[in-house]
């Protein structure tokens, strides 16, 4: 779920902005952003509703978890970014990576998911093979009452410390 992701990249964003306190808006902004980034693929996501279009298109050429939920992707995704702020640029990173693994961990109902949970093709698109391991019910319990609540929690505080 797409709060879900946010909170993860929070928790990245805020521990890399405290290695740059100058830079902590554009890191938070870019690990953010980063965290929800791959669901760029699927028009059902948070990102993918806002900018439609474009979703349909990358749904259309990868499906949901294809090449936008591997390393290649994340690389992609950086490089430009790196030439202008490296620190930023990794913030980025780190927010697409929080996303590959909680995507990794996670399984959901429906036909992209099977038995081993849906996992992600880190090594798109050398190969289209998932990894991952059927942990966390997509939106189920666990996700909801145990790990949306800790990293929140987490991100604020750790941003709290910050102050």
């Amino acid at each position: 779920m797409g709060r879900t992701h946010l909170a993860f990249g929070a928790v990245a964003g805020v521990h890399l902005a405290a290695s740059i306190p100058a830079l902590g808006l554009p890191i938070m902004a870019a690990a953010l952003l980063g965290s929800i980034l791959p669901d760029l693929d699927t028009p059902y996501s948070k990102l993918g509703r806002r900018f439609w279009p474009v979703s349909k298109l990358v749904f259309s050429i990868f499906g949901h978890r294809g090449g936008t939920h591997s390393l290649l992707f994340t690389g992609l995704v950086m490089a430009p970014v790196w030439a202008v702020s490296p620190p930023v640029a990794l913030a980025l990173g780190a927010g697409i990576i929080t996303h590959l693994a909680a995507d990794a961990i996670s399984f959901g109902q429906g036909p992209r998911f099977g038995w081993r949970g849906a996992g992600v093709p880190l090594l798109w698109p050398l190969t289209e093979a998932k990894t991952g391991l059927r942990l966390v019910k997509v939106n189920g319990p666990l996700e909801n009452l145990v790990i949306l609540p800790w990293m929140a929690l987490f991100a604020v505080q750790s941003g709290w410390d910050l102050i």
